[in-house]
């Protein structure tokens, strides 16, 4: 109930700064805009609709748009607009060293089987992708072979992984020796150094697109806190698309809540610091 009063009083506000100006956010529409989202991207918010629905009222305003029916018509013919929205909604935060268990797991993994190459999927912002780095590089021998690549639908997220600079919240799990040997203070932000940096790279995908698979294949992969954003349905398709990208024996890490089923194809291991999927 105060959630609707406040909507409707914001409302009001909006029409008393411009008596031209009218505005018409009906939630059908705003329906057809998350259907849209879904087919396209996967992203399912039923969970959170009205919650998602204010988001992308707010992201309207801000770029002058006024009602729904406008912003759906325009995010039909500008891939930039379509662009900037699954930005703001995708915007997720993360740190560096989050759930180091599955680094521990990844390390062990490593001294029995040939590592090359590992995938994150999303990377977000590139805290995940660096922390792997940093871990193997302090914690495993000859490990300048290995290569990561990481994948997000949000295109600024890319951006601040190819940039690799971070604020003081970011790194605050880091040991103090680690961020004074491998970042570089840089106007309150903290940047990767170009020996770690220079072993990653990033791109914008989207984990649907036929295209992923021209990434190559991967002996491990990283897609944690993904799945939550799916209906079952479409946990099963990514889970096959990541799969196809594994090689035979390879290990897949997932987040705790991300699904509730066990996937074809996998055999899920246990471990005392964590739990993956392997390829069988």
């Amino acid at each position: 109930m105060f959630a609707l009063f406040k909507r409707s009083k914001n409302n009001e506000t909006l029409q008393k700064c411009s008596n031209e100006q009218q505005f018409d956010f009906d939630d059908s529409i705003a329906l057809k805009i998350l259907a849209a989202i879904k087919k396209e991207f996967g992203l399912d918010y039923s969970k959170q609709e009205y919650i998602t629905m204010r988001k992308i009222e707010r992201f309207a305003l801000k770029n002058e748009i006024y009602d729904f029916q406008q912003l759906h018509n325009m995010l039909a013919s500008s891939p930039k607009l379509k662009e900037r929205l699954i930005n703001m909604l995708t915007v997720g935060e993360t740190y560096f060293y989050r759930e180091l268990g599955h680094m521990e797991i990844l390390a062990e993994f490593m001294q029995q089987n040939p590592v090359h190459n590992i995938l994150c999927a999303p990377s977000s912002s590139g805290e995940e992708v660096y922390s792997i780095l940093l871990y193997l590089q302090e914690n495993m021998q000859e490990t300048l072979s290995v290569t990561l690549v990481g994948i997000d639908l949000n295109s600024d997220a890319v951006n601040a992984a190819q940039q690799g600079c971070y604020s003081q919240r970011s790194i605050s799990l880091l040991p103090l020796e680690i961020v004074q040997k491998y970042f570089k203070n840089d106007n309150s932000k903290f940047c990767i150094d170009s020996s770690i940096k220079c072993r990653a790279s990033f791109r914008q995908c989207n984990i649907f697109d036929k295209s992923l698979m021209q990434l190559g294949t991967f002996e491990v992969i990283f897609s944690r806190n993904m799945l939550i954003y799916f209906n079952d349905k479409q946990k099963k398709e990514a889970l096959a698309n990541l799969r196809a990208l594994l090689a035979d024996g390879g290990i897949l890490f997932i987040g705790h809540a991300d699904i509730s089923f066990h996937p074809e194809g996998f055999e899920k291991i246990y471990s005392p610091k964590g739990s993956y999927l392997k390829k069988i």
